[in-house]
């Protein structure tokens, strides 16, 4: 066999040149219309690279839109939101809003959050203040946030009834001889004048507003010569108030009614008991009670709402849970002041295991003198913990070797 032979050998294409015999190899024909390598080369010589690419250019930006497409544009935009202008940074900073509103903002933010930094926020809040404000006009906008929150958020109505005596007594402001306190003690008044109105159109506003009154009584304090007490006129206005409510006595109505006095009525028959005038009588609360009492007896009301009204009166008759003030306390029943209870709370004695022990068991282990022989009846001191009548002498020497090894 011939080496061409063996070469050619038997298979598909043989062993010579690559896919069979390079003397019947022709060239592939190029695709028609295709460019020559030639003629590409030089388009791409030719081409001006650095303006013939341009992100504003129309083959990138979509028809519908053209070249006033923008993330402003109202298709990219929330149906309830108002696009934010050049400049602006919307909410409390919108574009001409006062620096002082800003910084109160942040302060309630921080005061919601923590509300553990009370003074610290505070006297920030303060200080920043005090440098910022310098017409009414920012004075009166201030008193009117906080109200308004005080109002309608219920996790601020504490925090912001102690801001208003904070900011009272150091805010040093005075602005054509008026206060921060006196612009919201105006305020106070102008939703106190329009109850009736609230009553009928806005009763959510009107429990807002005598919670957050509520909390106000038992923070804001002031000043008259040397003696510091709460505002009179707003304990007067809150019994007002409750009647207002009591006349539509529906469910919410109600539990506001008794959520405000659980929340203030001792405060306000105490300041009422201790007016002048009263000579320790406390009418205008007999009053309301009176009132409440009549209010739970009406027909088809809630047995639930029915309850919280009769246990609101008892609550007050066991003067709001206390002992009664050992100055009104007397030893027969008839001569007790109207209103308060005609019973003192007991002692509760403890078992050495931490369980209270009843009366009738403490009564026995008096009388058996269980109590002296296991220490029961030896009183601690109540800040230290350390039992009257010393270490004993064995103690008391071991003490004083020690420590004059010490020395």
């Amino acid at each position: 066999m011939s080496l061409d032979t063996m070469a050619q050998g038997r298979g598909r294409g043989g062993r010579g040149a690559p896919f069979g015999n390079s003397e019947h190899r022709k060239e592939l024909r190029r695709p028609i219309g295709a460019p020559t390598a030639d003629s590409l080369i030089g388009q791409v010589q030719n081409m001006d690279l650095k303006n013939s690419f341009n992100i504003n250019a129309n083959e990138f930006v979509p028809t519908k839109f053209g070249p006033r497409l923008s993330v402003s544009a109202s298709e990219f935009v929330p149906g309830q939101y108002d696009p934010v202008k050049e400049g602006g940074k919307g909410g409390p900073d919108e574009p001409g809003q006062h620096p002082s509103v800003t910084i109160l903002y942040e302060a309630m933010y921080q005061l919601t959050l923590e509300p553990g930094r009370f003074d610290s926020i505070a006297r920030k809040l303060t200080k920043d203040l005090n440098g910022v404000i310098q017409d009414y006009e920012t004075l009166e906008a201030l008193a009117e946030i906080i109200l308004e929150n005080g109002i309608n958020e219920p996790n601020f109505r504490y925090t912001g009834a102690r801001l208003c005596d904070y900011l009272s007594l150091h805010l040093t402001v005075i602005i054509e001889g008026a206060t921060l306190r006196q612009i919201i003690m105006q305020k106070c008044n102008r939703e106190f004048k329009q109850r009736e109105g609230l009553l009928k159109d806005n009763a959510e506003r009107l429990r807002g507003f005598i919670l957050f009154l509520a909390e106000l009584f038992q923070q804001l304090e002031i000043q008259v010569g040397a003696v510091v007490q709460r505002v009179a006129v707003l304990g007067d206005a809150l019994p007002q108030l409750i009647s207002t409510l009591g006349n539509q006595p529906e469910k919410e109505n109600v539990r506001c009614i008794v959520q405000t006095l659980k929340c203030c009525g001792q405060v306000l028959e105490e300041e009422e008991r201790n007016k002048p005038s009263n000579t320790g009588n406390t009418p205008t609360m007999d009053k309301t009670m009176e009132q409440l009492d009549t209010l739970s007896d009406t027909a088809g009301m809630e047995a639930s709402l029915v309850d919280m009204l009769k246990s609101l009166v008892k609550l007050r008759r066991s003067n709001w849970g206390h002992s009664p003030p050992s100055s009104v306390v007397t030893n027969t029943g008839s001569d007790q002041t109207p209103g308060l209870g005609t019973y003192q709370l007991d002692p509760t004695f403890y078992a050495p295991d931490g369980e209270a022990l009843t009366m009738e068991e403490y009564s026995f282990l008096e009388e058996y003198g269980v109590n002296d022989e296991d220490g029961f009846s030896e009183p601690m001191a109540w800040s230290t913990g350390e039992e009257p009548g010393g270490m004993g002498d064995e103690a008391e020497a071991a003490y004083e070797e020690f420590l004059r090894l010490q020395s």
